[in-house]
């Protein structure tokens, strides 16, 4: 078969220990495998040299000449299938049978797992659960590297990619050179406005609630988990809040199959406030399907989506006004530097809240238990004197006994009040600030691509008109992360004030009640 010839547009320094070819503009390398994924070309050097490309920086340069195959042998008269073979077997002698759609659905909708209604009550208790909220990082096929940490300006991300393949798997490079551009009809627009607050989001307040109704729509966690992994896919420079946890062991306990519903309640409800996830079609969809066909009819769309990863940027239409690149990177060290300030304090008040609520169910109710228990023996002891002037206080010390051994049993009913709720909400947002990081290389390696045009023009490589083009993308870039920096500080207030308002009102109540119990024990020594 004839071989592919591509020839480099840009100098290219691959990193030797990810198995990458390092190459120069003008540079011919001969393609062996285009099917690697995530943005990688297999190719080898005219040296000899052979490696991993990202595809974004070569242009074909000629389509080789189709080479047929030799003619098959003569059919012969019979073929014979083992009579006890499985179907796997047979399907191994029959390379060219693929599994239909329709199949891979039937697998998709028939398994063990329990439902979840979609559907609950737009409660705003909060998501909770203490596991690994973190998502798996990605890897290339090709070659298998241990994972690591990768620290940028932005933060230290989990996962093995170097710097150049999250930035091109997303397709970023392909959106900044002004590849595959597809035709955007003006109601598909997402449009970003500039406010005091600086760039936002349109139609901030259109997000919705997702309440109780007459349309039922029963969705596996498998269905949130295809619907979390489409999210991701489609808005790289939005985080999308890890799920809860499945479960391995013990995942039809009632009391489990409840708590991971409320807590996948919790998850589209913040989805739907989003003001641009709220619009999207995969999430309507999902919300709403209750056919079987429309709902694979549905997916297969969702799946086949032209808008996804960085082309989703060509549905942006930021202001018409070109950022300022010193502003720009002073606004994104400032946000970057918040997001790992606010994982610490995020992770402190967890660790605090965790171990207030074990001495209220431990220490606290056990030391007011003992004040209880002693008050109540000296009360028996004074029982023993039964004269009429010693009858009230003895009494009264009883009662008050009593009132401390309530207090204590407050003491243990009292975190499902107060400290749950709280870090249920914090466990919340240290998912979401643990996928920023990954969101925001996106924007870095665009901001990265940029400078590297800006020298290339001045290498007299690329002109200015093509210049201009990647500045003017890599600004829609930078306006959809400034809207969802300021989109999570808008949330962060509401949600943090909501937060700290139920948390103060559970503690005043509960104090007023211990209050009035002190009180109301030492009123009975008025008459003793």
């Amino acid at each position: 078969m004839a071989e592919l010839q591509v020839n480099c547009l840009y100098d290219f320094e691959g990193d030797d220990y990810n198995g990458e070819l390092s190459f120069v503009a003008g540079e011919t390398l001969t393609v062996l495998r285009q099917d690697i994924g995530d943005g990688w070309w297999e190719a080898r050097s005219q040296d000899g040299r052979q490696g991993l490309v990202p595809e974004t920086y070569v242009e074909v340069m000629s389509a080789p000449e189709p080479q047929f195959p030799p003619p098959p042998p003569p059919m012969v008269a019979e073929t014979a299938y083992p009579t006890n073979g499985s179907m796997e077997q047979h399907q191994h002698q029959m390379p060219q049978q693929q599994q239909s759609f329709d199949d891979w659905d039937d697998d998709w909708d028939d398994d063990d797992d329990e439902s979840s209604n979609s559907t609950g009550g737009a409660s705003q208790q909060d998501l909770a659960g203490q596991g690994n909220f973190g998502l798996a990082a990605p890897t290339r096929r090709e070659k298998q590297i241990s994972p690591g940490s990768e620290m940028s300006k932005y933060g230290t991300v989990k996962s093995s990619f170097n710097r150049f393949s999250h930035f091109a798997k997303s397709g970023g490079e392909a959106f900044l050179m002004g590849q595959g551009e597809e035709r955007v009809s003006d109601s598909d627009k997402i449009r970003i406005v500039e406010t005091e607050e600086g760039p936002v989001w349109l139609n901030q307040d259109a997000a919705y609630t997702c309440t109780f109704s007459n349309l039922q729509v029963s969705r596996r966690y498998k269905h949130f988990d295809w619907l979390h992994e489409r999210l991701e896919v489609k808005f790289v420079c939005i985080p999308i809040p890890p799920l809860p946890d499945k479960a391995v062991t013990g995942r039809y306990e009632s009391e489990f199959v409840q708590e991971r519903m409320r807590q996948l309640q919790y998850w589209v409800n913040r989805m739907v406030r989003h003001p641009v996830i709220s619009r999207s079609d995969v999430l309507h969809h999902f919300l709403t399907c209750t056919d079987d066909k429309k709902w694979k009819v549905g997916k297969r769309k969702a799946e086949k989506d032209e808008f996804q990863g960085a082309k989703f940027f060509q549905l942006v239409e930021p202001p018409n006004q070109a950022l300022e690149t010193r502003d720009l990177e002073g606004k994104m060290e400032n946000f970057c530097k918040f997001v790992m300030n606010m994982t610490e304090n995020v992770k402190t008040l967890i660790t605090v809240h965790h171990d207030y609520a074990k001495k209220q169910l431990g220490p606290f109710k056990r030391e007011y238990t003992k004040i209880g228990t002693s008050l109540k023996q000296l009360a028996l002891t004074f029982n023993l004197d039964k004269s009429p002037h010693s009858g009230a206080l003895t009494a009264a010390i009883d009662y008050t006994g009593d009132a401390y051994n309530e207090i204590g049993e407050m003491f243990e009913k009292q975190p499902p009040r107060e400290a749950y709720p709280l870090i249920e909400a914090l466990y919340e947002y240290k998912g979401i600030l643990q996928t920023y990081p990954e969101v925001l290389k996106v924007h870095e390696g665009a901001i990265g691509k940029a400078k590297e045009c800006i020298k290339l023009q001045e290498e007299g490589k690329m002109n200015e008109t093509e210049v201009t083009s990647v500045l003017t993308r890599a600004d829609t870039i930078s306006y959809a992360t400034l809207a969802e920096m300021n989109n999570f500080q808008r949330d962060r207030v509401v949600d943090f004030k909501s937060m700290m308002q139920h948390y103060l009102r559970e503690q005043i109540d509960f104090y007023k009640n211990l209050t009035q119990k002190l009180e109301t024990a030492l009123h009975h020594y008025d008459n003793a």
